[in-house]
């Protein structure tokens, strides 16, 4: 169909629109939200017309946020194609844009149209019907096309492929017929569509043009040099990745990075909505408000401790990115390049703004690789001893003492000590103004850690007693047991981890030199250090207070038997509790009593029903007959008797609830 259309197109001789002009890419502002900002500028002299060809997936995020910037003039519009004009443009021909998919359709949609037809037999009538035959000549088999005209001398043929020109006669007709190809044209490219927006205003001056969409996520990486002990700072370099696929080259443009959390999402504003009349109209908005916001629990920090040199003239280890001391003065290792241009950084309650100081180029499709960040950040190292592995985690504790906060990101470090080398990678995520992280790099495969696990008796801490119901908390108490062994030759600093699960459980440690130093929503945190050569053991328990219901009536007699044999808390409730289970107690002999007895009964009973079935086999005169019915006689007053005495045992079972029930009922402790 677009092969057809193009070239009526061009055998009418429509034009085709000219790309816009004037508007250039000059800002670029990446977020990482997902988001881009896009800035465009044009010098204009009065009113001015401005065209911006944007790709039709971004047409969406463009009509919801774009802005225009003007010192001296206002928008008198804005305005481009809709996503899909085509039953509109074809509103006022004879046809609709089916008939486009052959010449045979398009003639047979043209039915009782007068065309004029120029070639070997011109003729001049209303078309009939147009349809496809099959010449054959000697072995070769030809499609072609015959109309039939209707004309002032009768019915007349033509072969399409033989004509010159088939033109509606019609001017009006044929004016409204290229209008619609010319509309259908225009929406025959599905990828760009033409913004163009109308400025009023005087005098010359610089308009801009601005708006957000999709863009790839720009990412944040680092590089961390560690100096050598005892310094206490490292070389951090920060770079961004990041992505032009805006389907433009970027020129000369302003490079910006947002490093934040904004909310942003897309609505469909580029389609046609149809309210149903008299139903409830589709609410579009509701579908795109974002989460209500939930607070963030702050980890509390420390001063990191500072970091041990071993003894002089050690040996240094090899390959191993932990505090150690160089036996003997080594050449300083290469510095590590910086930028050549400074990058400024910004930093507002939400976010965190990075602008690069020259301008950027960089292809549509392409890759960059950009530095925002390198300076000297206070770090030390420490070994981080996750709760029950067997070795600790190299890692080194850096604290942002900048005014801005770092993007997270992964992070490579380069040890100097003793010349540069590889010493592992890092997870940094995210790291505000002013606060400290912990980066583990390597495992410290000298230093070992023995973890056991025990726990202890459950202990019953308070209990109280309202309406008929029992409430309990019981402490629930894990005893952790850690040997620590450091290096022969090498001091240790190190962190030992207990996982923290809730905010009521609470960690003891039987050591008073040791102690929790500080914690995270996930652990906490025991500062631990080693001399070479030392063996540390560190007993922490780590006790848990569970909340616990039951009704008293018909609840665990376990559980009462256990509060009161403690001697610990409340000894006048525990006599309470001590009188409402010897009531249960009772209550519970007298229905064991009911059982039996009717356990009895059900015996007798199955023994009758034995018997009568034997009096049914056996004749009267049979001497059997009489014993049968002897012990039928006594089968029969046995029952008699069970029965009366389950009554008066089930009066018993219920006059002991009732005493249980009311004891319960007025009990308060």
């Amino acid at each position: 169909m677009t092969r057809l259309v193009l070239a009526v197109v061009l055998l009418l001789g429509l034009g085709v629109q000219a790309d816009a002009a004037g508007l250039t890419l000059k800002h670029v502002m990446l977020s990482s939200g997902g988001v881009g900002y896009f800035e465009y500028t044009a010098d204009v002299d009065g009113d001015a017309t401005l065209g911006l060809d944007v790709p039709l997936g971004q047409v969406d995020d463009i009509l919801k946020s774009l802005v225009v910037f003007d010192s001296a003039g206002g928008v008198a519009g804005v305005e481009l194609p809709g996503r899909d004009n085509t039953v509109q443009a074809f509103g006022d021909a004879p046809f609709g844009p089916e008939a486009l998919d052959s010449p045979t359709a398009y003639l047979n949609a043209l039915a009782d149209t007068e065309v004029t037809v120029q070639g070997p037999r011109p003729m001049t009538g209303r078309i009939v019907r147009a349809e496809p035959v099959t010449e054959t000549t000697g072995k070769t088999s030809t499609q072609r096309t015959r109309v039939t005209l209707l004309s002032a001398d009768g019915m007349r043929q033509f072969v399409l492929e033989d004509a010159d020109t088939v033109q509606i006669t019609d001017p009006a007709l044929r004016a409204r017929i290229e209008h619609a190809l010319e509309s259908l044209r225009r929406d025959a490219s599905l990828t760009t569509r033409q913004l163009t927006i109308r400025i009023k205003g005087k005098g010359k001056r610089t308009v801009a043009v601005g708006y957000v969409a999709g863009a790839p996520l720009w990412k944040a990486t680092y590089r961390l040099m560690l100096s050598p002990v005892p310094a206490s700072t490292a070389r951090l370099q920060g770079w961004a990745t990041l992505e032009n696929q805006s389907g433009a080259d970027w020129n000369g443009v302003t490079l910006t990075l947002q490093y934040g959390n904004p909310v942003t999402f897309r609505q469909s504003l580029y389609r046609s909505y149809f309210v149903q009349r008299p139903e409830v109209p589709v609410e579009i908005l509701g579908h795109v408000l974002p989460d209500i916001d939930t607070a963030a629990r702050a980890v509390r920090a420390i001063p990191a401790p500072a970091p041990m040199a071993p003894p002089a003239g050690m040996a240094p280890p090899a390959g191993m990115a932990m505090a150690r001391a160089a036996s003997m003065p080594a050449a300083p290792p290469p510095a590590m390049a910086a930028p050549a241009d400074a990058i400024q950084a910004d930093e507002t309650a939400e976010e965190t703004i990075f602008t690069l100081a020259q301008t950027v180029d960089l292809a549509a499709g392409h890759t960059a690789n950009v530095p925002i960040i390198d300076r000297e950040f206070p770090a030390t190292r420490v070994g981080l001893v996750p709760f029950q592995q067997p070795h600790p985690l190299a890692a080194v504790r850096i604290r942002n003492d900048d005014t801005s906060g770092l993007p997270a990101g992964v992070l490579t470090l380069y040890d100097q000590d003793g010349g540069t080398s590889f010493a592992g990678d890092a997870r940094l995520g995210g790291l505000p103004a002013g606060e400290t992280r912990l980066l583990s790099f390597a495992q410290d495969l000298r230093t070992t850690i023995d973890t056991k696990l025990s726990y202890q008796p459950n202990t019953f801490i308070t209990f109280s007693v309202a309406n008929g119901v029992l409430t309990y908390t019981v402490r629930t108490r894990e005893v952790i047991h850690i040997d620590v062994t450091g290096p022969a030759k090498e001091s240790r600093d190190l962190l030992l981890e207990i996982p923290r699960s809730t905010a009521d459980q609470t960690l003891t440690l039987e050591d008073a030199r040791t102690r929790v130093t500080e914690q995270t929503v996930t652990a906490y945190r025991i500062a631990l250090s080693l001399a070479p050569g030392e063996s540390r053991s560190v007993t922490a328990w780590l006790d848990q207070p569970l909340r616990q219901t039951m009704a008293l009536v018909n609840g665990d007699d376990t559980v009462l038997q256990a509060i009161i044999g403690d001697d610990k808390p409340n000894a006048a409730g525990r006599a309470a509790l001590g009188h409402v289970l010897d009531l249960r107690r009772d209550e519970a002999r007298k229905q064991a009593d009911v059982t039996r007895q009717r356990k009895l009964l059900d015996d007798v009973q199955q023994d009758e029903d034995r018997i009568r079935k034997n009096l049914a086999a056996v004749t009267p005169a049979d001497p059997l007959r009489a014993r049968l019915t002897k012990a039928l006689d006594a089968d029969e007053t046995r029952i008699e008797q069970l029965r009366n005495s389950i009554d008066e045992a089930q009066d018993a079972v219920d006059k002991s609830h009732r005493a249980l029930a009311e004891a319960v009922a007025t009990l308060h402790i």
